[in-house]
């Protein structure tokens, strides 16, 4: 099982995409728009052929008698086919013990043409340019470790196009710059690759679909997407709610609930490091203590976290938490 697998459950009725692997054999699976958590024992791999043939229908519609399969393939209001969008990767992998060769890797089911280039102190180098075809890897530099603090930034655009029923998607523009801390602790297995290097997702947000409302005769408003793609991430509020009724959530879907709010958090969270903000504070209720354990369990690992406590008691009671941000 890999990043951009198409999964069912096999308990619920649900499809999705495989997004990221944790520990104890926890599987993240990408299900409509929310991404959860499931034991890897749970799901199954949906076959392509599967897939192909009857799309993201419903279970019970799956198992079908052949004189019922024509039927089923002609209904105009069939959903989407289940195609893994998401699986956009950067790999350094060893050529020696001093050079690193870097690929850019597609293991999803979408076309991507792209741009790499380079830029220090402000000036631009184009690198590459080309097209990834799905679920493959494509040699597009290579590095040497000595200057490694002498690296400049990567730069990466790209577009994405699947040929048949989709969403329309937004440009992708990526800057990576790199820093030892964090770059040597990225080493795993490369999607695609039968070698291990040093791996960094490039679509690790949901991509985004172009809003209908901004096309003007059929040409999309640049501007727009300039603007959209500058603040991709905006600064969250200084307290951020987390209970199911706030995030309009059935508070009685149990882990399925807890798997969207704890979502929900690392998104605010990761928002929060990234526009420079000093602290936060996340109310997750009393309740059964589950909730305030997965954040507090997922803050204690945090590179980014100098601390966390219980937020002020007289405001919260003990149903708060404030992380102090490095």
């Amino acid at each position: 099982m890999n990043i951009g697998d198409k999964v069912r459950s096999l308990h619920d009725n649900m499809d999705g995409i495989v997004v990221g692997f944790k520990k104890n054999n926890i599987i993240e699976v990408e299900v409509d728009g929310f991404r959860m958590d499931f034991v890897e024992g749970d799901l199954a791999i949906v076959s392509q052929v599967e897939s192909d043939e009857f799309g993201s229908v419903e279970e019970e519609e799956r198992v079908v008698v052949p004189s019922q399969k024509k039927k089923l393939k002609a209904r105009p209001q069939a959903a989407l086919p289940l195609i893994s969008e998401r699986g956009l990767f950067i790999a350094f992998v060893h050529q020696n013990d001093k050079i690193l060769d870097v690929y850019v890797c597609n293991n999803s089911d979408l076309t991507i043409p792209f741009v790499l280039g380079t830029e220090r102190k402000g000036e631009y180098k184009g690198v590459h340019a080309g097209v990834l075809n799905t679920r493959t890897q494509l040699k597009v530099d290579q590095v040497s470790l000595q200057n490694f603090e002498e690296w400049p930034a990567y730069v990466f655009q790209s577009l994405f196009f699947y040929s048949g029923p989709s969403v329309n998607h937004e440009p992708l523009v990526k800057k990576l710059r790199f820093k030892a801390s964090t770059f040597f602790n990225n080493k795993k297995e490369v999607p695609g690759m039968n070698a291990d290097g040093y791996v960094f997702q490039l679509d690790v947000q949901a991509l985004t679909e172009v809003d209908a409302s901004k096309l003007k005769d059929g040409i999309l408003d640049k501007s727009a997407v300039v603007e959209k793609v500058e603040k991709v991430v905006q600064k969250p509020a200084s307290e951020i709610d987390l209970h199911a009724e706030a995030l309009g959530l059935d508070p009685n879907m149990g882990n399925s609930t807890l798997s969207m709010q704890i979502l929900h958090f690392e998104k605010e969270l990761d928002a929060a490091i990234v526009t420079g903000m000093d602290h936060i504070t996340f109310i997750h209720g009393i309740g059964s203590g589950k909730l305030k354990n997965e954040i507090q369990k997922r803050l204690s690992k945090h590179n980014d976290v100098d601390y966390y406590e219980d937020a002020r008691k007289e405001k919260f009671g003990y149903g708060a938490t404030y992380v102090k941000l490095k």
